[in-house]
């Protein structure tokens, strides 16, 4: 019983530990989570829920994570702070297209992270990009190579973990039809606040190991019952 009780009593002080203090995160980003201020919206999920996080982005509108590594200040920002996360977002079709540059990329971001941010254990989160909307004919193929591409990143490089959120919004095509579906575009291929408010969901759980299911925070514009639509699929998606 002692034991158990002293057990007990070191995770409660772990959890404490790890929400006691500010979680710092930072991504190597383009317009895909630049659109709807995605990492304000994350940042106002954790207060939400009692967490002190702070995300903080690094925009290169339009482009690849190669032209990140080949950009100073992008390196700089890795450099510059403990990170406990950082996230890199790849273009929109090249995980598709040229799965080898995607592999490429991050086997030079890993090496570089391990070797220049000063938390060498900065957990590396990749979001899985989604099809675009007029691609409704092949939606389920397109989102498969996308998958394919990064699961084969997660199986070559130890230590970086995807985000499926390209997969979700598979998931809302199956499950709601076409037309929530394309709820989640403001255009061919960028998120509307719905679709920010997903992927914020998915990231918050992810990275906190709180359910999805249990957030609180609806941003303003998304109706409850969409909210919890997300919500819900965030939570299926996360794996």
């Amino acid at each position: 019983m002692i034991r158990l009780i002293t057990i007990l009593s070191m995770l409660c002080m772990t959890v404490f530990y790890t929400y006691s203090q500010e979680l710092k995160i930072l991504s190597l980003n383009n317009s895909l989570i630049d659109f709807n201020n995605q990492p304000e919206m994350f940042n106002d999920i954790a207060e939400s829920e009692g967490i002190d996080a702070v995300w903080t982005k690094r925009t290169q509108l339009g482009r690849t994570l190669l032209f990140h590594y080949n950009d100073p200040l992008s390196k700089q920002m890795v450099s510059s702070a403990p990170w406990d996360v950082i996230i890199l977002q790849e273009q929109s079709s090249l995980p598709r297209n040229h799965p080898e540059i995607l592999m490429e990329s991050i086997k030079l971001w890993k090496l570089f992270i391990m070797e220049n941010c000063p938390n060498k254990e900065a957990t590396i989160i990749l979001p899985m990009n989604w099809a675009y909307s007029t691609e409704w004919d092949k939606y389920p193929t397109e989102t498969k190579k996308l998958r394919e591409s990064y699961e084969a990143v997660a199986r070559d490089i130890p230590g970086v973990k995807i985000c499926y959120i390209g997969q979700a919004y598979q998931s809302i095509l199956d499950n709601k039809g076409k037309e929530k579906a394309a709820s989640l575009y403001s255009d061919d291929r960028h998120p509307t606040p719905l679709a920010t408010y997903l992927a914020a969901c998915m990231e918050f759980s992810m990275i906190t190991g709180k359910k999805a299911t249990e957030i609180k925070y609806v941003p303003e514009g998304i109706t409850e019952e969409d909210a919890r639509m997300m919500r819900n699929i965030a939570a299926q998606n996360i794996k």
